[in-house]
């Protein structure tokens, strides 16, 4: 993530060490449960990331990362189809009803239509355009709550790099797993005990070990 972040433009910073990997992948379930979807509403943001001690800077700036990546048609067309969301800009839904032309189609189009490919604050600046992809998007600048903050991250790219990373560092110290109920793993996508290259090390050192007494 911080790699991806860095080389599209965004901030660069100091990740705090110590965090262990779980024993465990997260199940489909507890993942999106975890995770509001994007027809949350902003009322649903603050309230579900409340309990994980994350205020609404921390939901508008973490929000920012929408600034890269890509979405499918089924995260958004209930914007388009039946009707039109009268918070979205009508020449902007007239471009997404180009590339989902029905609410069964199955195609991607990007979260940032200023700055694709660049980690920046174009995000706000299309949410003050009413050009944001998601309800989970353009509800930040509808919402008296965090309009001011989506105004204050428009104008000004720094203060956005640093409440974000600031969010990022808070996110990154939820449910910090300790002593056996993690795992320092030797590659973060294979738990140790399904990584054989990693079982074969071990056993090596071990056998070093060993034949040293």
């Amino acid at each position: 993530m911080l790699f991806v972040l860095v080389q599209s433009g965004g901030p660069d910073y100091d990740v705090p060490l110590g965090r262990k990997d779980g024993l465990n992948f997260a199940t489909q379930n507890a993942t999106l449960a975890n995770l509001p979807p994007p027809t949350s509403n902003t009322s649903k943001l603050l309230t579900d990331l409340a309990k994980k001690n994350l205020d609404a800077t921390d939901v508008v700036a973490l929000s920012g990362g929408h600034t890269i990546g890509l979405s499918h048609c089924s995260s958004f067309d209930e914007r388009l189809y039946p009707t039109q969301d009268p918070t979205m800009d009508k020449t902007f839904a007239n471009d997404l009803k180009q590339i989902c032309p029905t609410n069964t189609t199955n195609a991607t189009t990007v979260l940032d239509i200023r700055s694709r490919d660049t980690f920046d604050n174009k995000y706000y600046v299309n949410l003050m355009n009413r050009q944001g992809l998601f309800t989970s998007d353009q509800d930040l600048y509808t919402d008296e709550r965090t309009k001011d903050i989506v105004k204050s991250f428009a104008v000004d790219q720094t203060l956005f790099f640093e409440e974000f990373v600031k969010s990022m560092i808070k996110m990154g110290q939820l449910s910090v797993l300790t002593g056996s109920k993690g795992e320092i793993r030797a590659d973060c996508s294979v738990r140790n005990s399904d990584n054989k290259s990693y079982l074969a090390s071990v056993v090596e050192e071990d056998e070093e070990s060993l034949s040293e007494f």
